[in-house]
């Protein structure tokens, strides 16, 4: 393996530890495990910037190439470190250069293939130093969280919109998505859903239907193998943000934690994670040389997250903490089953065949 192969798996190692922290600081808020006070009072930050931040940013530099690109997630990897030793300042610092650095080097991409999905994808990256840099200025993690859920929602979209170029959406449905994306953006910008959440949840809930209609996973599910259960991932995915937008417009975060509570995870968990279950047998190998493939045991985990979301909502709608804390337990069971699934397909790759 190369330096930069070298490099881009220590990286990936170092994104791994912070879902890791992450998840146990979210159980230690709960109460379910031991007081951890750092993963538990930044747990959100671990998550967001620490893991998906440095993936979002290994994926990116590697497609940018050259090594100095992977600067930007090691800046981000550097601010998990920091805040899991308590630097809280210097780890929110790492975090918003790392967010910058991306967003230069997205917005880089942008200009040399100018593009829907490209401006999509500029557009997200801007939300995470944005978010960032609010937490630098004095406001909590669970402010400066839908910004960068936002991140990832556009990012992710960016991504479905580069893959739906196969369904040809009309002028249309283009000119419709940017203006969605538009107002989902802007509305982050003055700080919804803390001042008022129905242009977010409106915003939110249009782009969960467009991309429920217009993304190929509406054509692939029809398919088999691989092809279908990344269409069934994605097409949940699309459900759970449609869930979060009902959440944020009838449930305002502002005026109820349980409301928070559920539109956080229907995003994070129910939207998010089923894209990561969707794409990582593809992601993996491509950036790190991982040598793992789709499985049909991986729909098993997949049932799992499915599972711990809808706990995880009749939980809050209920306001009942038992419920809430089976859906975080089984949540972590269904990573633990995926990536244990997904190493158990790398191990078959390495072993011997017979002639």
């Amino acid at each position: 393996m190369s330096a930069s192969g070298r490099l881009r798996a220590a990286l990936v190692l170092a994104a791994g530890a912070s879902i890791v922290a992450g998840l146990a600081g979210g159980l230690a808020r709960l109460g379910l495990v031991p007081p951890l006070s750092t993963p538990a009072e930044h747990h959100g930050a671990l998550m967001i910037c620490g893991f998906f931040g440095t993936l979002i940013a290994v994926e990116r530099a590697v497609a940018q190439g050259g090594t100095l690109a992977l600067a930007v997630p090691a800046l981000a990897a550097g601010g998990a470190l920091l805040l899991l030793l308590g630097f809280t300042g210097p780890a929110a610092a790492a975090f918003l250069l790392a967010g910058l650095g991306l967003f230069a080097i997205t917005a880089t991409a942008a200009c040399r293939l100018p593009a829907l999905f490209t401006a999509v994808m500029t557009l997200g990256a801007a939300l995470w130093p944005l978010g960032t840099a609010r937490w630098l200025a004095g406001a909590s993690v669970a402010e400066v969280a839908y910004a960068w859920l936002g991140f990832l929602v556009l990012t992710i979209t960016a991504e479905r919109i580069e893959l739906s170029r196969l369904t040809q959406p009309g002028l249309a449905a283009k000119v419709l998505l940017v203006v969605i994306v538009t107002v989902f953006a802007a509305a982050l910008v003055v700080g919804q859903p803390w001042t008022g959440s129905w242009l977010l949840a409106a915003s939110l809930g249009a782009l969960a239907l467009w991309l429920a209609g217009k993304d190929i996973a509406a054509w692939t599910i029809r398919g088999s193998g691989a092809a279908r259960f990344s269409a069934v991932c994605l097409l949940l995915g699309y459900g759970w943000l449609l869930v979060a937008a009902l959440a944020l417009a009838w449930w305002p975060p502002a005026g109820s934690a349980f409301g928070h509570d559920a539109a956080v995870h229907a995003i994070g968990l129910g939207f998010v994670l089923s894209m990561v279950f969707a794409h990582a047998p593809i992601i993996l190998p491509a950036v790190v040389g991982a040598r793992v493939r789709y499985v049909p045991a991986l729909y098993a985990p997949v049932v799992m997250l499915e599972l711990a979301v809808a706990a995880r909502m009749a939980g809050d709608v209920l306001q009942s903490t038992g419920l809430i804390a089976a859906g975080a337990w089984l949540t972590l069971a269904s990573l633990v089953a995926y990536a244990a699934t997904l190493a158990a397909t790398s191990a078959d790759w390495s072993r011997p065949r017979e002639s």
